[in-house]
């Protein structure tokens, strides 16, 4: 995928997407004023819309660059394994260890505005192809829940990965 800009450092859409990624990360989608972000970032609120046109936009172009890096490296770990658990196991865990240390857990943990599907939700669905049983609908759920026990608080790092490894105790799927 082709992105429709170069990151440059320095820039005031850079600047834009930095201050975005952190309180997007933060607040979640609902909570995120554009005037606030905008303040933040030394800019008025034509400069957010010049560059992304609204509020939802700007999200899109944040998450999506968030979501990518994950899927990046959900991918180098699930490619390890043959066995579609393993790989999925894999795939959430480091995702998971990912979102922490990035602190996008709120981000990720909520469903886009739009109920557009999110990248994470494409690959697991497209990972869970050599299977007749949808367990997609679940494993996206779980994903989604155990981010957000871990950006409110409720869960440590490492009770997310036991949950991940819990989810995965099967017998067959």
């Amino acid at each position: 995928m082709m992105k429709e800009w170069i990151p440059i450092p320095g820039t005031s859409k850079d600047t834009l997407i930095q201050v975005a990624l952190e309180e997007f990360s933060m607040k979640g989608y609902n909570e995120v004023n554009i005037s606030e972000l905008a303040k933040k970032a030394n800019m008025t609120t034509g400069a957010v819309y010049h560059h992304f046109g609204s509020k939802a936009n700007l999200y899109e172009v944040v998450r999506g660059e968030i979501e990518q890096r994950i899927i990046d490296r959900m991918e180098g770990a699930a490619s390890i394994f043959e066995d579609f658990g393993e790989a999925l196991k894999a795939a959430f865990i480091t995702g998971l260890i990912f979102a922490v240390k990035q602190n996008v857990c709120k981000l990720l943990s909520e469903s886009y505005p739009n109920n557009k599907m999110d990248r994470i939700e494409d690959f697991i669905t497209n990972l869970n192809k050599s299977t007749e049983l949808p367990i997609e609908i679940v494993l996206i759920s779980t994903w989604r829940s155990i981010l957000k026990g871990l950006a409110e608080n409720q869960i440590t790092q490492e009770q997310g990965i036991r949950l991940v490894h819990w989810v995965f105790k099967r017998e067959s799927i």
